[in-house]
């Protein structure tokens, strides 16, 4: 998660989205990271809710925002963020980790019985899913925009005007290289994701073979 006082904005770094190309055109105007182990401590046990002074996980959700801001600030700052197709998504984060092997789940997916097996790793996972992060307790949608990846220049140019910085082309990063993600479905599979993902294919206008 990336916060400006300067610009007023809240960005929500999803996973597979081309975070890390926003990032680097958004983290000059950004809050610092506070760099005492003291901070990262204080912020682990919950004990600080100052968000001047509160570590933020790279992947925090929105109500981790939420709960540290004044709730003007919180009102009042442009609160946005980017998601996926489910299942392009999934297929992604699947190739991602098998070519990472310095990643923390690498072993675990290289184990697996393939991508069926993935999926159902990723079912009970909370932060696999988009809505998740980026609403309450009660599925209200808490964010004032959300771009989408298969729309990424023209929604990227709407955050800038919106923050105030001029539009600049994303560089993609961190990309990893697979086939098209419906190859690697099946009918099973393909329902397995339209069952479980049910409430961001339906709140972000998704289906198999594309968007909205």
């Amino acid at each position: 998660m990336l916060m400006s006082d300067s610009h007023q904005f809240i960005f929500l770094r999803m996973r597979k989205v081309a975070s890390t190309s926003k990032k680097l055109i958004l983290l000059p105007m950004c809050l610092q990271r506070p760099q005492r182990r003291n901070a990262h401590l204080k912020s682990r046990a919950y004990l600080e809710w100052d968000y001047h002074k509160y570590v933020f996980r790279a992947h925090d959700d929105i109500l981790a925002a939420q709960k540290r801001m004044p709730a003007e600030s919180f009102d009042k700052y442009f609160k946005f963020a980017f998601v996926r197709n489910p299942w392009d998504r999934l297929v992604s984060e699947y190739n991602f980790l098998l070519a990472r092997p310095a990643h923390g789940r690498h072993k675990r997916v290289t184990k697996l019985d393939g991508f069926k097996q993935f999926i159902e790793m990723q079912i009970p996972r909370n932060d696999a899913y988009q809505t998740n992060m980026l609403c309450d307790r009660q599925g209200n949608l808490l964010m004032d925009f959300v771009g989408k990846l298969e729309n990424i220049n023209h929604d990227w140019e709407i955050v800038c005007s919106k923050i105030g910085i001029p539009y600049q082309e994303l560089q993609r990063k961190n990309t990893s290289q697979h086939r098209h993600y419906q190859d690697y479905y099946d009918n099973e599979t393909r329902q397995l994701v339209a069952r479980h993902w049910s409430r961001e294919i339906e709140l972000f206008g998704y289906y198999f073979d594309g968007n909205d």
